[in-house]
This record gives C-alpha cells, sequence and structure tokens, in this order.
C-alpha cells in the first residue's frame, strides 16, 4: 500500500490482513502510528520517480493500492512489479467539477461522464482536474487491468480536511448562529473513511469483475451542506441559528465551507451504482452512525487544534461574523419594506369538487 497512514489506511490494512494478505506499507516516514507497527513499512517519497525506484528496488507484489504520491509516477514504477494496481483518484477529475461556459457537470455523475481533456496554461483548478485525468491514462497504460476509484469528500478520525470543526467549535464556543453560503443548499457527496475503505476491500475482493474499471465512490445517500450542519446538531443536541447569506457576501464564510474556497460546481454528486452493481458493495457504516463516532473522536479531544489540516481554513472571526449577520438582515428588511409584494397563497394542482359531477370552485 502507498500511502496507508491517513483516515483510510488502517482501516484498509485491517481489512487486507483480515483476509490473509502480507502488507507492506510505502510513505515518507513523517507519521508513524502506533497501530500500524506489526506491518512492514518502507520510507521514501511516492511523489518522486528516483525515490520510488530507490524504495521499491528490486521488490515485486501481488497487489499494490496506490492511495498517496503522484500516481503517474508510481504507474510507470510499478510497470511489471504487481499483477494488479488499485489507484484512488477523485471527483475533480470529471468535467465541470469546476465550472467553466459550456459545460456542466451532471447530477448525479457516472463513471461514462466526461473527464477533463485540455485546460487553458493560466487555469491552475482545470490544469488540476487535467492531472488527474492524465494520471488515470497512466495507471491503464501501464496497467491495463487496474482499477481506479474516485473518492468524493471524506469524513473521519484524523481527516486532512476537518470539515465538521467548524460547526463543533462554535457550539463548543456557545456561538448563537452560523453562516450557511446560500443556505447550504450545496449538495457534495461525501464518504465516511470505513466506507471508503469498503470500496477498497470490493474491488480486492472481485478481481475479474473490477480489472480495467473505474468507480465513484460515496456514501449511500447525499446530504446538503445545511443538512450536514443540522445532522451534527443534532447528534451535539445542540442548537444555533442557521443563518442563509449569498456567497457573494458570506466571503468568508464561503472560502471556509465551501469545497475548495467555492470554486466548484453547486452540487457534485457521484453515482455509485456501479460498484454495488458489479462488486456488490456495501457500506461498512451508516453515515449517522460514522458521523457520531466521529463526534466521539472529537469528545476524546477537548484541546483539538486544527493547524495540522492547511486545507481547513475557518479563522472563528465571531467580530464580523456578528457584523455581518446584523448587517445582513437589517439590509434584508429594508429591501422587504421598500418593495410591496403580494404572494400567491397555496394551490394543490388537482381538483377538489363538493359533489358528483360538479367542478371545485375553481372551475376545475
Amino acid at each position: 500500500m502507498v500511502g496507508g497512514t491517513g483516515p483510510t489506511g488502517p482501516h484498509v490494512i485491517e481489512g487486507l490482513l483480515a483476509r490473509g494478505h502480507d502488507v507492506t506499507i510505502f510513505h515518507r516516514g513523517f507519521h508513524e502510528p502506533p497501530h500500524l507497527a506489526h506491518v512492514e513499512h518502507l520510507h521514501g517519497d511516492p511523489h518522486f520517480r528516483a525515490s520510488i525506484d530507490e524504495t521499491i528496488s528490486n521488490r515485486s507484489f501481488d497487489l499494490v493500492l496506490a492511495m498517496y504520491g503522484r500516481v503517474k509516477h508510481l504507474a510507470g514504477a510499478l510497470r511489471g512489479r504487481c499483477n494488479r494496481l488499485v489507484s484512488i483518484g477523485g471527483a475533480p477529475v470529471y468535467r465541470g467539477f469546476f465550472p467553466r461556459p459550456g459545460y456542466r457537470m451532471p447530477v448525479p455523475v457516472t463513471e461514462d461522464d466526461p473527464i477533463a481533456d485540455s485546460a487553458p496554461s493560466g487555469d491552475r483548478a482545470l490544469q488540476f482536474s487535467l492531472r488527474l485525468a492524465e494520471a488515470e491514462a497512466a495507471v491503464f497504460s501501464s496497467h491495463p487491468g487496474a482499477t481506479v476509484l474516485r473518492y468524493p469528500m471524506l469524513y473521519g478520525p484524523d481527516n486532512t480536511r476537518c470539515q465538521e470543526w467548524s460547526v463543533i467549535r462554535r457550539v463548543r464556543d456557545g456561538r448563537r448562529h452560523m453562516i450557511l453560503p446560500d443556505g447550504g443548499v450545496q449538495v457534495h457527496t461525501r464518504c465516511a473513511v470505513r466506507n471508503a475503505a469498503a470500496y477498497v476491500l470490493a474491488v480486492v475482493d472481485h478481481p475479474d469483475a473490477a480489472a480495467g474499471q473505474v468507480y465513484n465512490c460515496g456514501d449511500p445517500f447525499n446530504w446538503s451542506m445545511r443538512q450536514w450542519v443540522e445532522a451534527i446538531l443534532e447528534l451535539l443536541d445542540a442548537e444555533l441559528e442557521l443563518v442563509s447569506i449569498p456567497a457573494e457576501i458570506a466571503v468568508e464564510a464561503a472560502a471556509s465551507l465551501l469545497p475548495l474556497a467555492g470554486t466548484t460546481a453547486t452540487h457534485s454528486v457521484l453515482s455509485t451504482e456501479k460498484a454495488r452493481e458489479q462488486l456488490g458493495y456495501q457500506p461498512a457504516v451508516h453515515p449517522l452512525d460514522a458521523l457520531r463516532e466521529l463526534l466521539d473522536w472529537y469528545a476524546c479531544q477537548p484541546g483539538f487544534d486544527p493547524r495540522g489540516s492547511p486545507a481547513f481554513t475557518d479563522r472563528f472571526n465571531y467580530d464580523t461574523e456578528d457584523a455581518l449577520v446584523n448587517a445582513y438582515k437589517r439590509a434584508a428588511r429594508s429591501v422587504m419594506a421598500s418593495v410591496e409584494q403580494h404572494p400567491a397563497p397555496p394551490i394543490h394542482s388537482m381538483p377538489h369538487p363538493d359533489k358528483p359531477g360538479e367542478s371545485d370552485h375553481r372551475g376545475r
């Protein structure tokens, strides 16, 4: 396994050991979790071909799980050195994940939908998507029977983007409200780390079906951001007023709460039907139970510090947050008062006659 020390790796390793595999992990050695001491470690940098070659030397493997590092280099270095290669990619490979004129990502997106195939030299976001697509192509070029998994947003203990901390800390700090950009309508597929590991293990268990295939990963259902926050609050038995403010006004909240600072598609929903049909995939844990486990993990860390997660950018600038909420509510009241409106009452679409053979009071 290339990587293995992050939030998903230990669950995959546990599953591999339970299946009787001898496991070796190849990583940089920056993190040495004590619960991985019972497997062999190779230390090198999987981002660079020279280091990969030096670390692997003349060894070969039955199965390689490339969960970290630069996959293009790993795919070439492992050519002829493994019977099977499973590579982990991500949702940004799809065209439209970073919206541009002319193409929008469908909802849901399937493995057959277009992926990035070009990118202007100055567009760093599209360049990132293109690199993911090139990495997938390199995998299949060197390993035609390989399998690629496309991860969505992950959540779980020790995750590099601890997005739930924005809610948890506000509750701990006794806040009364929290800004949700655009009301939190954004829907992005999430996946509990245990469920992500279950996708990897499903591929391991079905080598013939998975050969040469790409699979989306994700939890069995999708929450909007608002529903995600509400689920956390319910499990914490806490209350926060969730204040809807347009993302173009709530710039700090949008930058810290939305994926990649709000540069992505409003909705990124991955269809996982293919993995369920071809691999018989079943989630390892219900999302609510996974979220409950995650909150229990936070409860055991009263001094949690997110500074080890550069992807987490919420500054908890409460003075600015309060000022913006108050200013927005004043402005909304002013706009409402300045325009006379006459909203129509709700009307059911079907007729409701009082007597047989007669029309209802609306002539239907």
